[in-house]
């Protein structure tokens, strides 16, 4: 049985490792996670795994861990994982740009037009050196289906980018 768990609060020193003691005292397994220092706050995002009785034992851990440090916390049963979609090809997308408010929106519209999903998104904004332009760093993996012309998609990119005035690469995700 899996669990998602969101956490948002103020960080503090040892939060992950209070977190991570939780997860490993409620014998669970953490698939997948990320977390990460948001301003003065914190922000975490797991996918973990254990028995039904383990899961259970682990949000009420969760609640009480909340409750007691003022954490915000979700928690969701996930639905079982489906095979993995050999249909798709994953694509990385980095993009580096001044920041304007519209250039992840726009980003995520250009795949979801497409029928592109996006499987994760990152993004930093910092200021430039010397100029103190704000700027924007993105990551993204997207699954591109098998029957999309790669050169085409690509070309498209491209020509958005161009409009767009961003710096971007997509390339194939290489282990």
């Amino acid at each position: 049985m899996q669990l998602v768990i969101t956490l948002a609060g103020q960080d503090r020193l040892d939060l992950i490792e209070e977190l991570t003691r939780v997860i490993k005292e409620c014998k669970c397994h953490i698939v997948e996670s990320r977390m990460t220092e948001l301003g003065a706050e914190f922000g975490a995002h797991l996918l973990v795994d254990g028995n039904w009785n383990h899961i259970v034992k682990l949000e009420h851990a969760l609640e009480a861990m909340g409750a007691r440090d003022h954490i915000k916390v979700g928690m969701m049963r996930a639905k079982d994982a489906q095979a993995e979609d050999e249909n798709v090809i994953p694509y990385g997308v980095d993009i580096f740009a001044s920041d304007h408010i519209d250039n992840l929106h726009e980003l995520a519209t250009f795949f979801t037009k497409r029928d592109i999903k996006i499987l994760d998104m990152s993004s930093s904004r910092y200021p430039a050196p010397y100029s103190n332009t704000p700027l924007l760093v993105a990551r993204m993996i997207v699954k591109i289906p098998v029957g999309v012309r790669i050169v085409s998609l690509r070309d498209e990119f491209l020509e958005f980018c161009d409009q767009q005035n961003l710096d971007a690469i997509l390339e194939p995700v290489k282990r």
